[in-house]
């Protein structure tokens, strides 16, 4: 009996993710979601990564850096 049962457990619960996956695929790729996304945060709260604030949780004034390795992508280019 559990022989039978589990292939056509394991068929059924594939088929339904499968469903699911389709349809959030299709929910991302409308064009209505997509301008609907830029528009508006998920949580309707203003965001700031953490690193970016202080030990009071406060957004930092310290200068930022940033660091680019463009020789990285060069060097490899060239070894091929």
């Amino acid at each position: 009996m559990l022989g039978t049962l589990f292939p056509l457990a394991y068929a059924g619960i594939a088929v339904v993710l499968m469903v699911q996956a389709f349809r959030m695929m299709r929910l991302a790729g409308s064009p209505a979601a997509s301008s609907m996304g830029r528009q508006v945060d998920r949580t309707g709260l203003r965001t700031v990564h953490p690193e970016l604030l202080n030990e009071h949780g406060e957004v930092t004034t310290e200068e930022l850096w940033a660091v680019s390795f463009s020789e990285l992508n060069s060097a490899a280019s060239s070894e091929s």
